[in-house]
């Protein structure tokens, strides 16, 4: 997993080099594989605003467009991009910059017309997507002129590319990196802001129904969202979303894909026009039955994959993707929030068969922590509060039919030093744990230990062991 120096430093104070960093991390347990370093090498492209677009006079397919770049004349640009127009913001690569991959960019005559650059999209700038994009990269309109694209969009970054082991699910994130960062380091960690209000009128409860039909499921969790705007998110998450690697959409997909990145825990938003019955159902597909996916692929399903369903109609493959008959559109006023955990092994299976490895699936399938759940759906309700995304409704549909709870170990002091070959004080012991969130209490010659639901790999005395082993 590829984290962001920068977004894990929004949780917590890092004061050593990224290399140090890793080194300790790696030292406490956290494995490191490398530290990349990405960016570097665009120079000289800055952001515009497209003044005037007139066609080409000898060429069908070219424009030429006047651009500024805040300069005190417009910089002129000819191009073959169809998908901008005037007063929209790109990047622009002027005279002498270099691109992606270390491409070079001059001025020069196309037809006869002088262009002293080129317009920029979001391959050329190195920023990855999920899925194929034609044209320019647009930004935000309330992006500066003439601006370091680099600097707008935090392109010259750092990364630490983690080995997280399969027990360790709960690293999925950039929280998880955090919290161990802070351990390591003896120091605190910031957690997400999770308040909100609900200003919308009615009690979602009283309008939607979830009916869990299989143990596959663990638990679900629906928040509805009225009166909702669809527009870009704003330059800060789209920020954060590149950094981790993620083509920004619009802010309430963006929202999703952010609290997966951060917390860890997988979400989806649907359409709620096209949730028709209000009775949300998981369960099996049947034999033979096929569904269209957000990627526009139609599959073919049997009675071991898990759905969403909509009444009888499935509107999403659980714990994989979402369907394309509910997905958001440009148009959506209404949302549902699910917040959902699977079992793993079955999210592993389904998404092998249909040869569809989402991000979403490749967390499910660690057998994440259920309790996170209601964390990622109270963290949606603050960031469409913060971003002025919608109202919320009140309430929330929770289905929880096994509640999973903290795990409590009795472990000898002595038993621990003798298989360690350690001397370490018994407050010390306590020490380490705390940091890790282990809240620990010392009863004589024995520590109490509570694991919270995030730590399932902590059963036994010899975890406890390790743990404190490590740090």
């Amino acid at each position: 997993m590829k984290v962001p120096v920068k977004w894990l430093k929004d949780y917590v104070d890092i004061n050593i080099s990224p290399q140090e960093l890793g080194d300790k991390l790696t030292m406490s347990g956290s494995k490191v594989e490398e530290v990349i370093i990405s960016g570097a090498e665009i120079q000289n492209v800055v952001t515009g605003k497209i003044i005037e677009i007139v066609r080409h006079p000898d060429a069908d397919k070219l424009v030429v467009c006047q651009v500024d770049i805040g300069l005190n004349a417009p910089t002129q640009i000819v191009t073959a991009a169809t998908n901008m127009k005037e007063n929209d913001i790109v990047p622009v690569a002027l005279h002498q910059s270099t691109l992606h991959g270390g491409i070079k960019i001059k001025k020069g005559k196309l037809r006869g017309i002088l262009s002293n650059g080129m317009f920029c999209s979001e391959e050329e700038l190195g920023i990855p997507m999920d899925e194929p994009v034609e044209g320019l990269m647009i930004l935000p309109k309330d992006t500066p002129l003439g601006k370091d694209i680099k600097e707008v969009l935090n392109l010259q970054s750092v990364l630490i590319d983690f080995e997280i082991t399969s027990n360790r699910a709960d690293c999925l994130s950039i929280l998880g990196i955090a919290r161990e960062t802070a351990a390591t380091l003896g120091t605190e960690y910031r957690k997400p802001a999770l308040d909100y209000k609900s200003t919308a009128q009615g009690n979602v409860e009283d309008v939607y129904k979830v009916d869990i039909k299989d143990e596959l499921c663990k638990r679900y969790m629906l928040k509805g969202i009225k009166n909702v705007k669809i527009e870009p998110s704003p330059q800060w998450m789209q920020e954060r979303l590149i950094e981790a690697e993620i083509r920004p959409i619009n802010n309430i997909v963006d929202i999703t894909n952010f609290i997966m990145v951060e917390l860890g825990q997988p979400m989806h938003a649907f359409d709620a026009r096209q949730i028709t019955t209000n009775n949300i159902v998981i369960e099996r597909a049947s034999v033979g039955g096929k569904f269209t996916t957000l990627d526009e692929v139609e599959r073919d399903l049997d009675d071991s994959i898990l759905c969403i369903k909509d009444g009888d109609k499935i509107i999403g493959l659980a714990g994989i993707m979402g369907g394309l008959n509910s997905g958001i559109k440009e148009d959506t006023t209404s949302v549902i929030f699910e917040g959902a955990n699977f079992d793993g092994v079955n999210i592993r299976l389904a998404s092998k068969k249909l040869a569809l490895r989402t991000d979403a699936s490749s967390k499910f399938e660690k057998d994440l922590d259920p309790n996170m759940a209601e964390m990622a759906i109270n963290r949606a309700c603050h960031l469409v509060e913060e971003l002025g995304a919608g109202e919320i409704m009140q309430g929330c549909v929770d289905v929880y039919p096994k509640i999973v709870k903290s795990n409590t170990l009795e472990v000898d002091i002595n038993w621990i030093n003798t298989f360690l070959g350690t001397n370490i004080s018994k407050y010390d012991m306590k020490s380490y744990l705390d940091r890790l969130e282990l809240a620990t209490e010392i009863i004589g010659n024995f520590l109490i230990v509570q694991a919270p639901s995030h730590r399932s790999d902590i059963n036994i005395r010899e975890d406890i062991a390790e743990e404190i082993a490590r740090m």
